[in-house]
């Protein structure tokens, strides 16, 4: 139990990170949202360093690998 669990949390987070596209014969396919190594930082809501914010709903903004 505690290994389906952990493995749907893992799975959940994981699909974040995914989107769907057609390629040019006209298939739904996954890729990547973002190149790999790329971190998300909050600028508002909950997680960002500002408490006046935690009444709004975060903002995910990507820092790709060329942008650290």
């Amino acid at each position: 139990m505690k290994t389906t669990l952990a493995l749907l949390c893992v799975l959940a987070l994981g699909a974040c990170t995914w989107e769907t596209y057609q390629n040019a014969q006209g298939q739904t396919r996954l890729r990547q949202k973002y190149p790999a190594g790329s971190g998300i930082v909050y600028t508002q809501g909950a997680a960002s360093q500002n408490p006046h914010y935690h009444g709004l709903r975060p903002e995910p903004h990507v820092l790709t690998p060329n942008q650290k």
